[in-house]
């Protein structure tokens, strides 16, 4: 569980850290495989379906990993990496609980950083088509999934193409209900501050 921790990912060598999240794909690519064992025993009405979700779960195992070739060939792309799991491991401390835990990853938060990687990273990415949805019950963690891609994505940016190019919009960030946007937007203002202070 220590391996899913953003302080951990933020402080681990290049080796390790692969190494690590490797492993992590790896068990996603054994749970599919028992998956992709039980859809023949699905009824007629639901094979199809099932075939097409083990394709798509497939193709997220496949992004995931030229997420992580990634981190391994481009010095940029790891060094935003580690950075945004800096600032949102020090924006987690910063809560108002007395003894704030640790920012540990969940899995479903970790695979969606690694899928999309490389289309944030690469202009001309056939995934830049592609639009993610995170489906999760209300308290799952789909905030601090979307801020730390937000994270790299402004981390990336800057290192990618220092100075002038790197300004303007890049990130838009829109809600329906008021409440939301208000927690949400102490909550990005906040990771915003430990940016900045990294940046520093």
């Amino acid at each position: 569980k220590a391996q899913m921790g953003a302080a951990f990912l933020a402080s681990q060598e290049k080796d390790g850290l692969c190494s690590g999240l490797t492993a992590f794909v790896d068990a996603y690519g054994s749970w599919i495989s028992r998956m992709e064992e039980q859809v023949p025993f699905l009824s007629e009405q639901f094979s199809d379906q099932g075939n097409l979700h083990m394709q798509r779960c497939r193709a997220a195992e496949t992004r995931m990993r030229v997420g992580i070739a990634l981190l391994e060939s481009s010095p940029e792309v790891l060094a935003a990496f580690r950075l945004a799991n800096t600032a949102l491991a020090l924006q987690y401390s910063w809560r108002i609980d007395p003894d704030p835990p640790e920012l540990v990853w969940r899995p479903f938060q970790l695979g969606f950083a690694l899928l999309s990687l490389e289309s944030i990273a690469n202009p001309e990415s056939p995934d830049r088509e592609t639009m993610d949805l995170l489906w999760f019950p209300t308290g799952g963690g789909k905030t601090e999934a979307y801020l730390g891609l937000a994270a790299f994505t402004l981390v990336y940016r800057r290192i990618a193409h220092p100075g002038i190019e790197s300004a303007g919009v890049t990130v838009l960030m829109r809600y329906t209900l008021r409440l939301l946007t208000l927690d949400q937007l102490g909550r990005a203002a906040t990771l915003i501050c430990a940016l900045e202070l990294e940046r520093q």
